[in-house]
C-alpha cells in the first residue's frame, strides 16, 4: 500500500520592487550618497540612489521556476558538475524596451560616468528564526543616449562555488514592469530594483537561489557544505540529525507553475517493511557560504495514514515549497 502524505508545505514569499529617475548631469555629485546595508550583524556602505518610493512590480513566476529549479539542480546534485563552470553572458541585466527597440543595462561592478550597466547590493536578515535576502539591482546610464520607454524586464543569475569554479543558472527574465519616461541626452537614468526572499525558515535556505551579488556571498558546495539528510525513525534509534535512524537523500524534485506561483515539491520516500499505523519522519538540512555562516535546519513530523485503518508499507511524504511572488 502506498500513501502519499504532505510533511511539510512552506510558503516563500518573493517580493519586487522598483523605480525610475532622471537627473540632470550636473546633480550627480550629491544624488549618489553612502548607504548603510547589513549582512546579518554587520554593516557596509554602498554608493546608491535614494531607496524611498519603489513601486510593485510583476514576478515572472515561469523564469522564477526556471532559476530556482537550475539552482537547486546545481546545489544538490553535483555529481555531474565535472565540465568547465557555466556563464551567462551578463549575470544581471536590465533590459529597457524603448520607441527604437531595447536597449540592454549589463552588470557592472560599480556606477561610472560616461557608460551603461547594472550593479547588485545585497542584504542578508535573520528575525525570529526567519531569513530574508534582499537584491539591489541599479541600473544606470550616464551616457549622452536619448530614448523614450515603455517598459523594463530584469533578468538576474544564481550561482555557486565548487572545485571546479563558479557555476551559473542562466539569466532569466523574474520581474518586469510597465513604464512611461524619457531619458534625454543632458540627463542620466538610474533604476533601482528591489528583489526580496521572505519568510523563510533554515532549513529551506538550501532551496533558495543566491543571486550574483557584489558582497561575494556565494552557496559552497566544497567538501561537506552542503547537505540533505532524510531520517526515519523505527522507535529504537537517536532521532536527531546526524543520529543513526534509517536515512536516505532526496532523489529528485517536481517543479510546476500554478496560480501565478512556483511549487516545488520534494518526495521523502521510506519502505517500512511490515505495516506500520505511523511513522516519524526528520529532515535536515545545511548549506554552507563563502562570506557567510552555515546555515543548518530541520522539521519533522509523524505521518498518519489518511485512510482510517490504513497501514504503511511505503511512506511516500512529500515537501511542498511555494514561491509565492507578488
Amino acid at each position: 500500500m502506498v500513501q502519499k502524505l504532505v510533511l511539510r508545505n512552506e510558503v516563500v514569499k518573493v517580493k519586487g520592487k522598483v523605480k525610475v529617475i532622471t537627473i540632470k548631469k550636473d546633480e550627480f555629485e550629491k544624488f549618489l550618497q553612502l548607504r548603510k546595508l547589513r549582512i546579518l550583524n554587520k554593516e557596509y556602505e554602498s554608493l546608491m540612489p535614494p531607496l524611498d518610493g519603489l513601486q510593485k512590480n510583476t514576478i515572472d513566476a515561469n523564469g522564477l521556476a526556471t532559476l530556482v529549479q537550475q539552482h537547486i539542480t546545481y546545489l544538490l546534485f553535483t555529481g555531474g558538475l565535472t565540465s568547465n563552470p557555466t556563464h551567462p553572458t551578463s549575470p544581471a541585466q536590465i533590459n529597457l524596451t524603448t520607441q527604437s527597440g531595447n536597449t540592454t543595462l549589463s552588470y557592472s561592478g560599480s556606477i561610472s560616468l560616461n557608460s551603461q550597466g547594472v550593479t547588485v547590493y545585497m542584504q542578508v536578515l535573520e528575525e525570529n528564526n526567519s531569513w530574508t535576502f534582499q537584491y539591489y539591482y541599479v541600473g544606470f546610464d550616464t551616457t549622452n543616449s536619448s530614448y523614450t520607454i515603455s517598459k523594463l524586464e530584469l533578468y538576474v543569475s544564481a550561482y555557486i562555488y565548487t572545485l571546479i569554479g563558479n557555476f551559473y543558472t542562466n539569466a532569466v527574465r523574474i520581474a518586469y514592469t510597465n513604464a512611461s519616461f524619457t531619458k534625454a541626452s543632458d540627463s542620466y537614468l538610474f533604476i533601482v530594483w528591489l528583489i526580496e526572499f521572505q519568510n523563510i525558515p533554515p532549513y529551506l535556505v538550501v532551496f533558495t537561489p543566491i543571486l550574483q551579488n557584489n558582497v561575494g556571498i556565494i552557496p559552497n558546495v566544497i567538501g561537506l557544505g552542503t547537505g540533505d539528510s532524510i531520517y526515519f525513525s523505527n522507535g529504537s534509534c537517536n532521532f536527531s540529525c546526524g543520529g543513526n535512524c534509517p536515512s536516505t537523500s532526496l532523489g529528485g524534485f517536481i517543479t510546476y507553475v500554478q496560480n501565478n506561483n512556483v511549487v516545488f515539491e520534494f518526495p521523502l520516500t521510506a519502505p517500512l517493511g511490515t505495516g506500520v499505523s505511523n511513522v516519524q519522519v526528520l529532515f535536515c538540512t545545511s548549506v554552507a557560504f563563502q562570506r557567510l555562516p552555515t546555515i543548518s535546519g530541520n522539521t519533522s513530523a509523524t505521518l498518519t495514514p489518511p485512510v482510517s485503518g490504513a497501514t504503511f508499507y511505503v511512506a511516500i511524504a512529500t515537501i511542498t515549497v511555494t514561491y509565492q511572488g507578488s
